[in-house]
């Protein structure tokens, strides 16, 4: 089983016009990872993914997402994989 990023996120402006988050939530990060949001805090705990706190929420950037899921990301859903198989 592959997992690829769902990238097609994009957020109605008040213009009507559709346009891409420059922020997300931890859950629209999950979504689009195809991770766990406990996933991804553990990479922001352990410095490997950078998020912004804003008072109680936590935000990752979208061009920081791509990187991490690019650098980090596969070695994670391979250890999730061989998890799941056992």
């Amino acid at each position: 089983m592959r997992l690829v990023p769902d990238w097609s996120l994009e957020v109605a402006m008040p213009n009507g016009a559709q346009a891409e988050p420059r922020y997300l939530s931890l859950a629209q990060a999950a979504a689009i990872a195809n991770l766990s949001t406990r996933t991804l805090r553990r990479a922001i705990a352990a410095g490997r993914l950078r998020a912004h706190r804003i008072g109680r929420l936590t935000r990752i950037e979208l061009a920081e997402l791509r990187r991490w899921i690019e650098a980090d990301g596969a070695a994670v859903r391979r250890s999730i994989q061989r998890r799941t198989r056992a």
